[in-house]
């Protein structure tokens, strides 16, 4: 198992999501982040905002999602391929995706571990 992370535009999170789960992703925890890259930030001078020195206030992080799966080891690679395709727009800050390897997994509800744990019972409905 491993757990993927990937870092991308908040603007391609649709598209990522609907790849992921057609590719049979069947769980994703999705969080709002603020990072930077290669970008550094960005200057705000074309929203007419200046410091003191009359230089553009510069956004130290710029906002990202982050998506967090854990899947298992023969699909890993399918995974990735598909973010990294569906999120790519060929400029700088498009992302990042990290594969970590993942010991354990338990589903606190049933106790089930590892590769059980990660697959939907049958009969499981959403809740809530």
């Amino acid at each position: 198992m491993n757990l993927i992370i990937a870092v991308i535009q908040p603007s391609k999170l649709d598209d990522v999501k609907d790849a992921l789960v057609k590719v049979g992703i069947q769980g994703l925890t999705v969080t709002g982040v603020k990072g930077f890259g290669r970008q550094k930030g960005r200057p705000l001078a074309f929203l007419g905002l200046y410091n003191m020195e009359r230089q553009p206030f510069t956004v130290d992080f710029v906002p990202k999602v982050r998506l967090e799966a854990v899947v298992p080891d023969e699909i890993t690679d399918t995974v990735v391929d598909t973010i990294v395709k569906t999120a790519h727009t060929g400029k700088i800050g498009d992302g990042k995706v990290f594969v970590i390897p993942v010991a354990r997994a338990v589903r606190i509800r049933t106790g089930e571990t590892d590769q059980a744990a990660l697959t939907p019972e049958p009969e499981e409905t959403a809740v809530g």
